[in-house]
Order: structure tokens, then sequence, then C-alpha cells
């Protein structure tokens, strides 16, 4: 069984298009039999339409994740969409906000009330305080009920790793940023498989790539079962 917990479909404002069918052809080339699924920074339609539209596919394949943005919602609106979908996706850069701003803390406690899982885009290489992953893990003490996924392997910091260790709702996925089967294995090994998932974030990567890396790391067969099924089965409250 494998799951990839990052991936996009859309129309990007970068550029950058993919679609569903591209996906599913993704996934069965890979021997992937779920993602978790999301818009891209979409340049033609709202994020929620967006997410809905991924919702309303009802392909037992995808699991779809809403994607908006916090500056424009309220807690109240937020728990009347999230009814349906299986997580949140937010991405500070994208929407240009800053994820330890109070007026946002409302939102995430819809989210910990809901059980779902949220993924946070993370980038501390960036220079943009709003994507630092060390900034990020400290929402983890403030919503312990909170399951908080930061995307992109933490981009490998030693402080956001250990906050990982730390923090029993805090993991992360190991998307394009992990580097090498070896930089997984070595990270994997300082928290724990428990608190380590398997991305891709196709379209940006390969799905076929990403994987490799977390099939050649060095690990017990139960530590990758971990990483590449049962912890997102456990986060979201899923038997796949």
């Amino acid at each position: 069984m494998i799951v990839d917990f990052h991936s996009h479909v859309g129309n990007d404002k970068d550029g950058t298009t993919y679609g569903l069918d591209q996906l599913l052809e993704s996934m069965d080339h890979n021997k992937i039999d779920y993602s978790v699924v999301f818009p891209l920074d979409e340049k033609d339609v709202g994020l929620i339409e967006a997410s809905e539209s991924i919702l309303s596919q009802n392909n037992p394949k995808l699991i779809p994740f809403l994607r908006f943005n916090p500056k424009t919602e309220n807690a109240q609106r937020l728990k009347a969409i999230l009814h349906g979908f299986k997580g949140v996706k937010l991405h500070p850069r994208a929407q240009d906000f800053d994820p330890l701003d109070k007026k946002f803390f409302p939102l995430y406690e819809e989210i910990e009330r809901s059980g779902k899982p949220l993924l946070v885009h993370t980038r501390l290489r960036a220079g943009n305080p709003n994507t630092d992953p060390v900034r990020i893990s400290s929402l983890a003490p403030l919503f312990p009920g909170l399951s908080i996924v930061m995307a992109h392997f933490a981009e490998l910091s030693d402080e956001a790793f250990k906050a990982i260790k730390k923090y029993d709702n805090l993991y992360t996925e190991t998307s394009i940023q992990s580097e090498t089967n070896v930089k997984i294995a070595k990270f994997t090994k300082m928290v724990g498989s428990n608190k380590v998932l398997f991305g891709s974030d196709v379209p940006y990567s390969d799905q076929g790539i990403e994987l490799m890396k977390v099939m050649k790391a060095q690990m017990s067969d139960d530590e990758r079962d971990d990483i590449l099924y049962k912890n997102a089965e456990r986060l979201l409250k899923m038997h796949l």
C-alpha cells in the first residue's frame, strides 16, 4: 500500500498545469494506491471552488484536501466548507500570510475540532519567515489536538526535526527537499518512522522519483510501511 500525502492538480499562476487524468496515470504507473490531492495556486478559479471540484469527482483513489486563503475566510464558514474533505492544505507564501498571526487561530481551532490534519508548506532557505518550519512548528503546542504536517521534509532543518520529535502532533512529509534516500533514513531515525509520511509534490516533482528515495532508504520494512501508508491511515482516520 502506498499513499502520496502531497499532490496537486489544476492550473497554477506560475504556468504549471496538471490534470486529474495525468495524476491518475502517474499513480497507476508508479503503483501508488491513493493520493492526497488539492489545487495548485489557481489562476482562473478560487481555491475553494477548485477544491470542491476535486471533491466532486468522488474518485476512491483521491483523498481531497481543502485549500483556501485564510485571509478571506472565517471559522464559521470554514466549518461549513470543510465537511467532506479529509484535511486542509495551507500555503503561507502563495497566500502571503503569517501563520503565527493570532487572527488565524480560530481557523486552526476549527480544523482541530474537525479532527482532520493540516498540511502546511514550509521552506527555510527561501528567506520568508512565513514559511520557516521552525516558526510553523511553534503552532504544535498551541493546538495539541491538531495534527500538523510540515511539507517538504521541513527542508532538513535540525531545529524543526527536534520539534517534530518533541511534539506528538507534529509530522513531516518527504517531498523534494528530503533530497536523498540517505537523508530520509537519517532524519527518520532521528524522529521515528511514526512521524514521517511519503509525499511527492507532483507535478513539481515526479511520483516515481520521490517514491524511489523512500524505497531505497535504509530502514526496516515496518518503518517503511509507516511512511508509505500507516501514518497516513492514522492521521486521516481511514482504513485504506
